[in-house]
């Protein structure tokens, strides 16, 4: 798989002290909501990403655990990004919907894992793209599919 432009412009920022901060602040503006988790990326790859959240009042509910609509925001934005830094410049994605499912209540910090096979990214077509999180004790906490429609630019 050839290295895409994602992926070349996230190794050269890797290099930047502080690297983190500056990705946060380029989706706040490219996905406001997004950055409201706070993420941090911890491995990105061609088909591979892993984010991270940290647990804190923001992102929590009044049973004091990681609210649902933090960790749907998590799956949702791990699956993009993977797809993003994935894809072909000849072809195209947006998500086209989400099916999740919360296995237990998410006490702590967080860390959501997308790996995919690489589809025909010149075949228009819905592909799943699974996304787990688990919480710092390694229990899975919420098990995702991000179905995501791709196909060639026209």
């Amino acid at each position: 798989m050839e290295e895409t432009t994602a992926i070349r412009w996230f190794r050269r920022i890797q290099r930047i002290p502080f690297h983190n901060a500056l990705i946060v602040f380029g989706l706040k503006l490219a996905a406001p909501y997004s950055a409201n988790i706070r993420p941090r990326i911890l491995k990105a790859e061609p088909c591979s990403m892993e984010i991270a959240m940290k647990k804190r009042r923001a992102v929590t509910n009044h049973m004091r655990t990681v609210h649902a609509v933090a960790m749907a925001n998590l799956v949702e934005l791990t699956a993009s990004a993977c797809v993003q830094m994935s894809i072909p410049r000849s072809a195209r994605w947006i998500p086209s919907g989400l099916n999740i499912r919360y296995l237990k209540k998410a006490r702590s910090d967080l860390r959501a894992v997308c790996r995919f096979d690489p589809p025909d990214w010149q075949t228009k077509q819905d592909i799943e793209i699974p996304v787990d999180v688990f919480d710092t004790e390694g229990d899975k906490v919420v098990a995702a599919t991000l179905l995501m429609r791709i196909g060639p630019k026209l």
